[in-house]
């Protein structure tokens, strides 16, 4: 397989269909699949389970955890040579948008490729496709010491850092955050969205640099390429 795209969600099995159901009908290449990443204690999981194809991870009580469990499980299990996150809120608008990333992944010889999420655009990768051999070495998907937020700034300082990182503008996988007015604010979204997240989080992005983490990440992803 080329690309493996996870996407992590609780509790909202619904968006998380209509994510895999946007994928589906827009990924034309064959080389592609997503998986949803779901918590074993997840009230709703039977509704996932219904329909669509997951991966059970054991609870974490946050989401970078659950996806940094799940990739390591899905890497070893599908294979991929590259793997991507899109959260439950994501929608797929371009068909084929799977050869564009693959493409644009080997034209550089490996490293991340984001698109156009009509919001935060080519500031931020809010979802990503990165070398699976990235992951492998170093040993998380998501920068590891936040819980929800900052690691899409994580993933852009990454791949600016070791210089293979691209945006591809024509590549359309809109985000459907509340905080763009373009969904309800639930549960969910209010939880992980919260004052005390952004402050831990931002926190924790900002040690990562300021402990020596990130040279030592840095000369890790160099070496995966």
């Amino acid at each position: 397989m080329d690309l493996l795209v996870l996407c992590p969600s609780r509790g909202r099995p619904r968006e998380a269909h209509e994510a895999l159901q946007s994928f589906r009908t827009t990924a034309l290449s064959g080389k592609a699949d997503m998986v949803l990443i779901v918590d074993s204690d997840d009230p709703k999981i039977e509704q996932y389970l219904e329909r669509d194809t997951i991966v059970q991870v054991e609870p974490t009580g946050n989401m970078v955890a659950a996806l940094n469990i799940g990739v390591i499980d899905a890497i070893n299990f599908w294979k991929p040579r590259y793997v991507g996150f899109v959260g439950d809120d994501h929608r797929f608008r371009t068909p084929g948008w799977d050869e564009k990333v693959i493409a644009a992944l080997d034209e550089m010889g490996g490293g991340f490729v984001y698109g156009d999420d009509l919001a935060q655009r080519q500031n931020l990768p809010t979802q990503v496709f990165m070398s699976a051999s990235i992951v492998r070495e170093l040993g998380w998907m998501a920068l590891p010491t936040c819980k929800h937020l900052y690691v899409d700034n994580a993933w852009l300082a990454l791949g600016e850092a070791i210089d293979h990182i691209k945006y591809l503008p024509e590549v359309v996988i809109e985000h459907l955050h509340p905080a763009y007015g373009k969904s309800e604010w639930d549960e969910g979204h209010i939880r992980v969205n919260s004052q005390d997240m952004y402050t831990v989080d931002g926190a924790a992005f900002r040690n990562w640099f300021e402990s020596g983490q990130f040279t030592t990440d840095v000369e890790k992803a160099i070496k995966a390429l």
